[in-house]
């Protein structure tokens, strides 16, 4: 399964009862979660060339399991361990080992370790997985939404259901195009006042912003962009509330985030779509193209530091199998090897 992109759900480990979810050095589900040492690329090492993809039929690692949702399974992201079954065969016309063995990592990392019990209940919705109970704040709140497109669902549903003020920032999307970042949207319609309104609406008053997320502030390519640090330092422990859909700009961003206690503290639920292999203009650590081990070994420690202070509630990973057949899609085992899978 590649692991490119999928979406990631995150809570404060603050908020959750004591010893309710495994830290990333305790076992979950009876298997030891310390990720496997992958030596790390030398400045002077040369590139090594992918494996030939292997011909024979044996099985593939893997778990073969059967999704516990079905035969009704929501299409959005789920709590839970996901159900990740090998495929038949190699897919792929390469078979590089590194690729396999940091998309490992990346698997235990976001593995859910929380339960119903410990949110009350589950509210799953598109790529998010709410831990009910920790929503119940909103005196003091905001919700920080980065990257919007033409419509951000996410925003809308802090705002709708949770009551919470969302600010929305965004500095590619045309706002002829997208009505919150015009500033045209109805805003401030109060509770139960969008009920009948069938598109874009918020309850709670929203701003938004030509802005996107970086490392640090500057103008790139005539786009404006802000840090993290700048819209966390004066909010209150536990009160803000975070989107980060931002299409590869994420690292550098949530490398300079765990090096604030302060900053993680500010942060309540932290959602991210996360991007692995991508090369993003304001991400100035990234290697040359993003896609070589040295970048997305960068990538996978920062998912697995996030653990010291968050706990996974939910991935998009279980969905995404079920949506991958490689039977169908790559029958010839020809299809071009993912960056991690």
């Amino acid at each position: 399964l590649q692991l490119n992109q999928f979406a990631v759900s995150y809570v404060n480990r603050r908020l959750i009862p004591p010893g309710a979810a495994a830290s990333r050095f305790q076992t979950l589900q009876g298997v030891p979660v310390q990720p496997p040492v992958v030596p790390s690329v030398r400045e002077d090492r040369p590139a090594q060339p992918a494996a030939p993809a292997p011909v024979a039929e044996a099985p593939l690692a893997g778990e073969d399991c059967t999704p516990s949702c079905l035969p009704n399974c929501p299409a959005s992201s789920r709590p839970g361990k996901p159900c990740i079954p090998p495929a038949k065969f190699w897919p792929y016309s390469t078979n590089t080992a590194w690729r396999s063995m940091l998309g490992e990592r990346i698997l235990k990392a976001v593995t859910p370790s929380i339960q119903e019990k410990d949110c009350g209940s589950f509210h799953l919705f598109g790529d998010h997985v709410f831990c009910m109970d920790v929503m119940k704040l909103t005196e003091g709140a905001l919700a920080f939404s980065y990257g919007i497109e033409e419509r951000d669902m996410w925003s809308e549903t802090m705002s709708n259901m949770f009551h919470v003020s969302p600010r929305l920032y965004d500095c590619f999307v045309n706002p002829d195009t997208s009505p919150p970042m015009a500033k045209t949207a109805p805003s401030g319609k109060g509770p139960g006042g969008c009920r009948d309104i069938s598109g874009i609406c918020y309850e709670m008053p929203y701003e938004s912003s030509r802005t996107c997320l970086g490392p640090s502030a500057k103008i790139i390519e005539g786009r404006n962009y802000a840090t993290l640090h700048s819209h966390l330092q004066d909010r209150a422990p536990l009160s803000t509330y975070v989107k980060i859909d931002v299409e590869g700009s994420e690292w550098t961003v949530l490398e300079h985030l765990l090096d604030s206690a302060e900053d993680q503290d500010a942060i309540r639920t932290l959602d991210m779509e996360v991007h692995f292999g991508f090369k993003a203009a304001s991400d100035e650590e990234g290697g040359m193209l993003g896609m070589d081990q040295r970048s997305i070994e960068r990538e996978v420690r920062v998912m697995e530091k996030l653990l010291e202070r968050f706990d996974v509630t939910g991935t998009t990973l279980e969905q995404y199998r079920q949506g991958w057949k490689p039977e169908q899609d790559c029958p010839t085992r020809s299809c071009e090897e993912p960056s991690v899978h």
